[in-house]
């Protein structure tokens, strides 16, 4: 039987698109997920309308001086700024999530440009959060670990519209977290 505190754990990686395999007793997080309704809906789709539109008003000798230029333009720049944005949230959290964790009993190892390091409540000095707003509906959250050496490991990074569920959700890992090394 599944710890309980796990499977809760698992179901808020899923939330948030991170990757994660579960066996033995030990949890590897990994890249996060790649949605591809996101990206189709949300970069390719957007970004291709804003190409094509452009191209049959260069093709149709479209007059940029003209009455509705301004409209049409606006919403050439909104599909390809829709587009853009998109793309830097989608790579923001992959970069987030790149490095490799992997929670083993009161011990989490991270791979990252530090090397492979191995953490427990003796070398950790704590768990720090924070969430930035990157617009009126989008909020940004990090988990970081802090060692003793002072140098700033990043194990979580997410997003989500209500900067409420992004704190509770920071806050639950950093406590499950020093649970979990027993600090």
């Amino acid at each position: 039987m599944k710890n309980p505190s796990t499977t809760i754990l698992e179901s808020k990686l899923k939330r948030h698109k991170i990757s994660y395999v579960s066996e033995y007793g030990t949890i590897i997080i990994g890249k996060s997920k790649t949605d591809y309704t996101i990206v189709l809906g949300l970069i390719i789709f957007p970004l291709i309308a804003a190409i094509c539109i452009t191209t049959f008003l260069i093709w149709d000798n479209f007059d940029f001086l003209g009455a509705n230029r301004g409209k049409i333009i606006a919403g050439i720049l909104f599909l390809a700024g829709t587009a853009y944005f998109n793309f830097s949230r989608i790579q923001n959290k992959k970069k987030s999530n790149n490095n490799l964790k992997t929670l083993l009993p009161k011990v989490i190892k991270i791979k990252n440009e530090f090397g492979e390091n191995t953490f427990d409540s003796n070398n950790i000095k704590t768990f720090i959060y924070n969430v930035k707003e990157i617009n009126d509906e989008l909020y940004v959250g990090t988990l970081n670990l802090v060692d003793t050496k002072d140098r700033i490991h990043q194990i979580l990074g997410f997003d989500d519209e209500n900067e409420k569920y992004v704190l509770n959700d920071l806050k639950w890992f950093s406590e499950y977290l020093t649970k979990h090394t027993e600090m």
